[in-house]
């Protein structure tokens, strides 16, 4: 091999090396700037205002009905819905993780704390931010759960208040009043009828 061709094969290494480098600088700038413009689209999405969501356990519907902005997913209570009868913290923390990001819902209505006897050692952080994660526009609400019923006979006010007080903590509004000490909340009580006008008030 003469000195000819070694020179014509280096320069032919040189350019192809040349070459990729700058395909890879190419590419790794597009799915950069692929990545900004996805998280800028997001920000920049318009929330629809008729999507105001209520989730969490059997108490939602009673407030679905009584809302004229909010309403439930769905009428059939369930992962895909976010909202099921008997369900606590942990089982709606982990139906939201599985939901799709929404970022044109305009309001979500947390109601949940009730089944889980407002244990103070539910994940509340967890669930605040995976939601927040879901549905980036949304304004947070939670309405406070029932008590004075089944096992949570014995729960007391000050102990409702301090649960709900670490949604309040997280940037989340409060809905009042809370559906409270009754017999069976599992009836459109007169309190829910409160609850909507209250949330409807919110909602902008």
């Amino acid at each position: 091999m003469n000195d000819r061709t070694k020179k014509i094969i280096l320069i032919s290494l040189g350019v192809v090396v040349l070459v990729g480098l700058t395909v890879a600088f190419v590419v790794k700038k597009r799915n950069k700037k692929k990545l900004v413009n996805n998280d800028t689209n997001t920000n920049d999405v318009k929330t629809d205002k008729s999507k105001n969501y209520i989730i969490g356990d059997s108490q939602t519907p009673f407030i679905d009905k009584n809302s004229t902005k909010a309403s439930v997913i769905k009428e059939k209570g369930g992962e895909d819905a976010l909202w099921k009868g008997g369900m606590g913290l942990k089982w709606l923390k982990g139906a939201v993780e599985k939901y799709p990001v929404s970022a044109d819902v305009n309001s979500i209505i947390i109601n949940i704390g009730t089944n889980g006897g407002f244990n103070p050692k539910d994940d509340v952080s967890g669930l605040v931010s995976v939601v927040k994660q879901k549905f980036p526009n949304a304004s947070l609400f939670v309405v406070k759960g029932s008590w004075g019923w089944g096992g949570n006979k014995n729960v007391t006010d000050e102990k409702v208040n301090t649960y709900y007080n670490k949604f309040k903590d997280l940037g989340v509004v409060i809905i009042e009043p809370a559906i409270g000490k009754v017999k069976d909340p599992h009836g459109n009580l007169p309190i829910y009828a409160q609850i909507g006008a209250e949330i409807d008030k919110k909602i902008s």
